[in-house]
């Protein structure tokens, strides 16, 4: 049988998908089907926006900031009119030629992995059309789209497609990614390192439910790093234990590459820790930093102290390692004197901040503030919507409301401006900070 595995507009197309590429390895491994990856995400964007594809790819960003920015604001508005088509039952932009990229390739299957909410749109009117067996999975698969199969993992797949004794299964092999078209002046390669995070502790999370913490053969990431032929990666995991990373740092500097992770900024990032991770090739680090307020981190579990993230900050980035900080406002019992203490922190320590990326709290199923809202204050309301799942809004028992939170985001936004030294453009495009060079 032929399988063509499809990623589905909309995301940022700066690089492969790792779910796909992971599973077609997985399936071309353990079976003899001819497996394909499609990637309709970057073929959207070429046809709409090809001009800015010629720009990202080339490097030569004098003008990047007002660049990204419009391009930033064009395809959101891009993105929102065509999910308004598909709730209005139209055709998105483009979904002829991109049905006739599946039909092309004559497949069995088509499996579509719904890994954002925003992708559910055109799955659900290519599921209306496509006259072969369908397949749905991902983390945000819904009830409103209808396939002939939904599999919660790669093994329920196999399952359905070959019966076989699971110890006989292989899991270490390497990956091989397909690198052409995405917005970037060279290839950034997804990797991830382990099934999940090992904390599997802050409250707002729904990422680790379930799901135990296992680590991925270094021998396999090595090769994978080898194959891709590439110099610049992104671990895409939630978080890795620093002895854990040491490791892997080894592999990218024996391989000359440049790489970039997500971190919990706790004290066992000295700066001797920081030196060495900066000399194998780190280049930049998302933090997640959260709050500058102990009581809001604290509420969160986040299981870290402000005086260890100001010393961290400092060591990082007198390491050469830039420093992003992923920052949460209006997490339940904050108060407005607890997010200007976030303000605080981010002004007093901006010597050491390259750029502040602000999020604003939200519910998502399967999270403890979800599973027990009561517990944090919450009362929580669920509305129907046409193709996505209900959407989750909620009020607090005590400190800012949602609607206060979305007003002091606005206020302080100026502050966090004057912090960043590069453009907040570079939140949307987070694999560009390995590029960007500061005029």
């Amino acid at each position: 049988m032929k399988i063509v595995l499809v990623y589905l507009p909309f995301c940022t197309p700066v690089s492969p998908p790792y779910s796909l590429t992971n599973l077609q390895a997985f399936l071309s491994h353990n079976s003899s089907h001819e497996i394909k990856v499609l990637d309709l995400n970057v073929k959207f964007h070429h046809y709409k926006f090809q001009d800015a594809q010629e720009y990202f790819r080339s490097g030569q960003w004098n003008d990047y900031e007002e660049v990204a920015q419009k391009y930033h604001d064009l395809t959101r508005k891009v993105y929102s009119e065509n999910n308004s088509q598909v709730v209005q039952s139209q055709k998105p932009e483009f979904f002829a030629e991109m049905l006739k990229s599946i039909e092309d390739e004559k497949p069995d299957i088509v499996a579509f992995s719904i890994v954002y909410s925003s992708q559910a749109f055109y799955a659900q009117a290519l599921l209306k059309e496509l006259k072969v067996t369908t397949v749905i999975g991902g983390p945000c698969v819904n009830k409103k789209l209808v396939a002939d199969h939904h599999f919660k993992n790669e093994l329920e797949f196999l399952d359905f497609l070959d019966r076989k004794d699971h110890s006989e299964l292989k899991f270490d092999f390497p990956l091989d990614f397909s690198t052409d078209g995405y917005f970037t002046p060279q290839p950034v390669i997804p990797l991830k390192t382990s099934t999940t995070c090992y904390y599997q502790q802050c409250s707002f999370c729904a990422h680790y439910a379930k799901v135990p913490y296992l680590e991925y053969p270094l021998k396999t990431i090595e090769e994978t790093v080898v194959k891709s032929q590439a110099k610049h990666f992104f671990l895409i995991d939630d978080m890795i234990p620093l002895r854990r990373l040491l490791l892997l740092a080894e592999i990218f500097k024996k391989h000359g590459a440049k790489w970039a992770c997500q971190l919990r900024p706790t004290k066992e990032f000295t700066f001797e820790k920081l030196s060495e991770l900066s000399a194998s090739g780190l280049t930049f680090v998302l933090w997640g930093f959260e709050s500058g307020s102990q009581k809001v981190l604290d509420l969160i579990k986040k299981g870290t102290k402000v005086e260890d993230i100001q010393e961290v900050l400092k060591d990082s980035s007198k390491a050469g390692i830039k420093n992003v900080l992923y920052t949460m406002f209006g997490f339940p019992g904050e108060t407005k004197d607890d997010l200007l203490e976030t303000i605080r922190f981010l002004q007093d320590n901006s010597e050491n901040i390259d750029l502040v990326s602000i999020s604003t709290f939200g519910v998502h199923k399967g999270a403890p503030v979800y599973d027990d809202p009561e517990k944090f204050g919450l009362v929580l309301k669920e509305e129907e919507r046409t193709v996505l799942e209900p959407k989750i809004t909620y009020t607090v028992k005590d400190g800012l409301s949602a609607a206060e939170v979305k007003m002091l985001r606005k206020k302080y936004g100026p502050v966090i401006d004057k912090i960043n030294k590069y453009p907040a453009s570079l939140n949307f495009f987070r694999e560009h900070l390995f590029f960007y060079r500061n005029q």
